[in-house]
Order: structure tokens, then sequence, then C-alpha cells
């Protein structure tokens, strides 16, 4: 029985493991501000979050980004980035 429960247990980590990468998602913007959401499995860097909201940025007349808040999002779908769009001075 012991030997059962350890294989299911390693089944379970070899599937998680061939899960696909979400990327993070472009939720909203405005030319002001962009929202990333960061998929629930994901583990996304701040470093590669920012890669993302800086080429968003920069479709419009920003330069870059800056990141001003974060929160949770309900019913486990992930956690949401609100980055601010900021011109060059």
């Amino acid at each position: 029985m012991r030997n059962l429960c350890l294989m299911c247990a390693a089944a379970m980590l070899a599937a998680c493991g061939a899960l696909p990468k979400q990327e993070p998602i472009v939720s909203a913007y405005n030319g002001d501000s962009v929202n990333i959401i960061q998929p629930p499995l994901a583990a996304f860097s701040d470093e590669e979050l920012l890669a993302k909201a800086n080429s968003i940025c920069q479709r419009g007349s920003k330069k870059s980004a800056e990141r001003v808040s974060r929160r949770t999002l309900p019913n486990y779908q992930g956690t949401e980035y609100l980055f601010l769009c900021l011109g060059s001075e």
C-alpha cells in the first residue's frame, strides 16, 4: 500500500512538470497604464513582468513602466499587477 501511494505521488509530480508554461496576460491597457495577470501556476520574476509591461508601454508614446500595485484575484485566477506607463522627461 505504501509503495502504491509513493508511485501515485511520483506520477502526480511528473504530471505537473508536463504542464505548458503560461505567459503573463495583458488584461488592460489605456496608454497610461497596463494591467498584467500572472496565472496561478506561473512564477515570473519581477524583471520578466516589468519587461512585458515595458514592451506594452513602448507601443504608445510612453517609454517605460513602473509597477505601482499588486492584488490577488479571487477564485485562484492569479495575481494582477498594475504598471504606470511613464514618458521620458
